[in-house]
C-alpha cells in the first residue's frame, strides 16, 4: 500500500431525499470509519496522516464530506447529529460495510456516539480525539457563531480566522508572530469548505443541539458497550481534558489519553503523531480476534 491511495477520488453518495455525500474508501482489510469535525472536509484527513498510516497498517478506511460541505449536498438547515448520524450509517451501507472500527476527531465524535447506538452493523472499537465532552467556551463560541449568522448572513472572515488561531494553535505556536502569520496565510488561502450559507448554519446548529441537550449523557456513554479509545490535547479550550476524563469514566472499556502541549489542532500539528499512532494501535487490538 502506498501513501498516495487515500486521495482517491471521491463517490456521491444518495444519503436521504436531498443529500448526496462525497466519499471514498482505500485500502483493504478491516474497515475504519472517519468522522470528521464541523467545517472539516474529508481532504483534511489526510494533513492529518491517519488515512495513511491505518491503509500502510493494513486496513480500508472510509472519510467523507458531511452534509454542508463542498462537494457534498447541503440541505436547509438545522441539522442534526441523529440526521448526520443517517448520513455515515447510509455511507458505511453503501460501501456495503457490516463490521467497522469508528473513528471521530471534534464534532464527528458525537456522530460516533450516535452511530454506537443506531448502526445495525458491528462496531469493533469506538476511537475519539477531541471531541468527547465540549466546554462552557465551546458552547459560547458555538452561540456566537450562530448569533452573528442570524445578524449578518455569515461569520466575518476576521472573526473565523481569529477564533481557529486562539484555539487550534497551542501556547508556543501562538506566541511565535511567524507562526501565528504563517496560519493565518494558510486560513486566508484556501477554498471556501461550505457548499452554501446553510451549510455552515446546519452544521452549527446540529453542534449546537448536541450541547444544548447536555450530551453526551452518563446514561449515552455507559451504554457504549465496546472498547473506546479517547484522545484529549492538554491546552484543547473547547475539549479539555479533564471534561473527556471525566466523560470517558462512564464508559465499561475506555482507554484514556492526554497529550501534552497541543491544542484543539493537535491531530494536525503534532510532529510525533502521537495520537494517529494510538488510533492504529487501538484498530489493530480491537480487529486481533
Amino acid at each position: 500500500m502506498t501513501a498516495s491511495k487515500p486521495e482517491s477520488k471521491p463517490e456521491l453518495i444518495q444519503t436521504a431525499a436531498d443529500v448526496r455525500i462525497a466519499a471514498t474508501r482505500v485500502g483493504e482489510g478491516p474497515t475504519v470509519l472517519l468522522n470528521g469535525g464541523l467545517g472539516m472536509p474529508a481532504g483534511v484527513w489526510q494533513f492529518t496522516g491517519v488515512p495513511a498510516a491505518l491503509v500502510e497498517a493494513g486496513f480500508s478506511v472510509i472519510t467523507y464530506s458531511a452534509r454542508g460541505l463542498v462537494p457534498s449536498s447541503a440541505p436547509p438547515a438545522p441539522y442534526s447529529v441523529p440526521e448526520m448520524a443517517d448520513d455515515a450509517a447510509a455511507v458505511l451501507g453503501h460501501f456495503g460495510v457490516d463490521d467497522a472500527v469508528i473513528a471521530g476527531y471534534s464534532m464527528g465524535c458525537y456522530i460516533s456516539q450516535v452511530l454506537a447506538s443506531s448502526w445495525p452493523g458491528r462496531i469493533r472499537g469506538l476511537a475519539m480525539i477531541a471531541g468527547l465532552r465540549s466546554s462552557a467556551i465551546g458552547e459560547m463560541v458555538n452561540e456566537m457563531e450562530l448569533g452573528l449568522i442570524e445578524r449578518l448572513g455569515e461569520i466575518p472572515e476576521a472573526v473565523a480566522v481569529f477564533e481557529q488561531l486562539m484555539t487550534t494553535l497551542g501556547p508556543g505556536m501562538l506566541g511565535d508572530d511567524l507562526t501565528v502569520r504563517a496560519w493565518r496565510e494558510v486560513l486566508t488561502a484556501g477554498e471556501p469548505v461550505w457548499a452554501s450559507p446553510d451549510g455552515l448554519k446546519g452544521q452549527l446548529s446540529a453542534s449546537h443541539g448536541w450541547m444544548l441537550a447536555k450530551e453526551p449523557t452518563p446514561e449515552r456513554l455507559a451504554a457504549i458497550d465496546v472498547p473506546a479509545l479517547v484522545v484529549a490535547y492538554q491546552h484543547d479550550v473547547f475539549f479539555p481534558p479533564s471534561g473527556s476524563r471525566e466523560a470517558a469514566s462512564h464508559m465499561p472499556i475506555a482507554d484514556f489519553h492526554e497529550l501534552d502541549g497541543l491544542a484543539h489542532g493537535g491531530l494536525m500539528l503534532d510532529p510525533d503523531r502521537r495520537a494517529t499512532a494510538l488510533l492504529v494501535e487501538f484498530c489493530r487490538k480491537v480487529t486481533a480476534s
